[in-house]
């Protein structure tokens, strides 16, 4: 049967990699690996999966860092399905599927993308400028599969919230915020996408107190940007299990917030032009009259 595999690099989003019946996978740092995993705790040619006729099989490469199934050093060993693989500090969900099933998971991938497209025109279609920032918001918390999160704006030099899902306004502002400020902080300094879908498994989010006292299980936030500016932030994150966030959901994610920036920029230019000169007044001239 065909295998999927998993992989949740601590640092960004996690990578599904389907792997053929009788197929073979070479795991690795290196760029011509099946699987490329860009940790340092991982070899270059860390590990191979392979299917020998009748099972799945583990085989460590002579890894720094080791290879793992349910906890246990392997070197070449039948694999179990499903299990939890571990190449250095990357956590893999491993299992089985039919033809059937594999199906139904790729109609899901289709309709995920369906579900953005709807997403985008709905947003497009909006006709209240004032209401923008929350449509956008709700549609990344929505593709995120997410249940809370808030929008940012660059405001002078600094940023102001101009939309929230869930979460309050005034815990906002008093900085009673159980989610990640780190998270934020890294999406705007670095200009681009942070996810977090295994909290303990990730090198900076696991040392945030605000992201594990808050018991988040998954995170995402979204830079704003155009050209060299920067815009502002989507952040969404949840407490509750689910399927992570995937390279796949944020190319969707990463494309909606590209379309929201120049949303955004084309409001904050009809919102210039209230204090912006009239054309018909510069015709009249300073009495009144067209010269």
């Amino acid at each position: 049967m065909p295998a999927r595999l998993i992989a949740y690099p601590p640092e960004t989003a996690a990578i599904t990699c389907w792997i053929a019946a009788g197929g073979r996978l070479r795991i690795g740092r290196a760029a011509d690996c099946d699987l490329v995993l860009e940790h340092p705790s991982v070899s270059r040619a860390h590990a191979e999966l392979h299917h020998d006729g009748k099972q799945w099989r583990l085989h460590d490469l002579g890894s720094k860092n080791g290879s793992y199934a349910d906890g246990i050093a392997v070197e070449d060993s039948a694999l179990a399905a499903p299990s939890w693989l571990r190449f250095g500090d990357v956590h893999c969900d491993f299992a089985e599927f039919d033809e059937a099933q594999s199906e139904g998971l790729r109609l899901r991938l289709q309709q995920r993308r369906d579900f953005s497209l709807a997403l985008t025109r709905r947003v497009e279609a909006g006709a209240d400028p004032d209401r923008l920032p929350e449509e956008v918001l709700r549609g990344v918390v929505e593709l995120a599969d997410c249940s809370r999160g808030f929008l940012l704006l660059a405001s002078g030099d600094d940023y102001s919230v101009r939309a929230s899902v869930v979460l309050d306004p005034a815990a906002l502002r008093s900085r009673v915020f159980c989610g990640s400020v780190g998270a934020v902080q890294r999406a705007l300094s670095l200009r681009k996408p942070v996810v977090v879908n295994e909290v303990a498994r990730s090198d900076w989010a696991a040392d945030r107190a605000s992201i594990v006292d808050g018991g988040l299980k998954s995170l995402v936030c979204l830079p704003l940007l155009d050209g060299a500016r920067t815009l502002g932030a989507i952040y969404a994150d949840r407490r509750s299990p689910g399927e992570p966030i995937t390279e796949f959901d944020l190319e969707l994610l990463s494309a909606f917030a590209e379309s929201a920036a120049l949303w955004l920029l084309a409001r904050s230019a009809v919102e210039a032009l209230d204090d912006a000169p009239r054309w018909s007044t510069i015709v009249a001239g300073p009495h009144g009259s067209t010269p």
